[in-house]
């Protein structure tokens, strides 16, 4: 385990950061590297960051105004103030000690007529068997995301295989960071292309 704070990353990983900020690069052909990095048979798309993702996912879907996105009570201000900027409602789920983690209970408890999507983060570098849960929202119609920024320990872990959309992130306090960008596996390949075509109508930031 990293102590907190210590950044996992080295001086040869800085250097061609550096060196690909300052010179003209590909960027598909980066999001092909990328890609073709992931072991997993499901699409992979890459991003910013989580939060990005996210939002672009979100924006994507069009859910109508008032639509619940059920999620772990325990997770960044970001992920939460996204969904109220496209007018749905956040609805936490409390997480038991134990587990770091709503209860499949839990969740099929406060599923309503407008709940859609579920999104359940891994926290603190944890990794929750999900199958009841994805059980439980498919059940329903609901499309599941799990948040895996904070449990990515290398290529052994693409995410449940089940779950709709897994995130990853790779910022700066992350293990096996690359100072930023995030990672999306989807069992949709035709969302994935849907987000890659937003994302590249975003204004590119100048190099300078």
């Amino acid at each position: 385990m990293w102590s907190r704070k210590r950044i996992d990353i080295a001086w040869n990983d800085l250097a061609i950061g550096v060196s690909g900020a300052v010179s003209r690069r590909d960027v598909s052909a980066g999001h092909r590297t990328v890609a073709e990095a992931w072991p997993s048979e499901r699409a992979v798309f890459a991003c910013l960051s989580v939060r990005s993702g996210w939002d672009l996912l979100l924006s994507e879907l069009n859910l109508p105004t008032g639509s619940e996105v059920l999620m772990s009570a325990m997770t960044i201000p970001d992920m939460a103030d996204i969904v109220r900027a496209h007018g749905l409602v956040p609805v936490p789920l409390e997480l038991e000690a134990r587990t770091a983690a709503p209860s499949p209970e839990t969740l099929r408890q406060a599923i309503t007529p407008n709940s859609k999507l579920v999104l359940i983060a891994h926290l603190f570098g944890t990794r929750i068997d999900l199958t009841p849960h994805i059980a439980v929202a498919h059940e329903h119609g609901m499309m599941f995301l799990e948040d895996c920024a904070q449990a990515y320990a290398g290529p052994t872990f693409p995410g449940h295989e089940d779950a709709d959309v897994s995130m990853f992130s790779f910022g700066t306090i992350k293990t096996c960071t690359a100072l930023g960008g995030g990672v999306f596996h989807l069992r949709d390949r035709q969302l994935r292309d849907a987000l890659a075509q937003r994302q590249a109508e975003y204004p590119m930031q100048p190099r300078g």
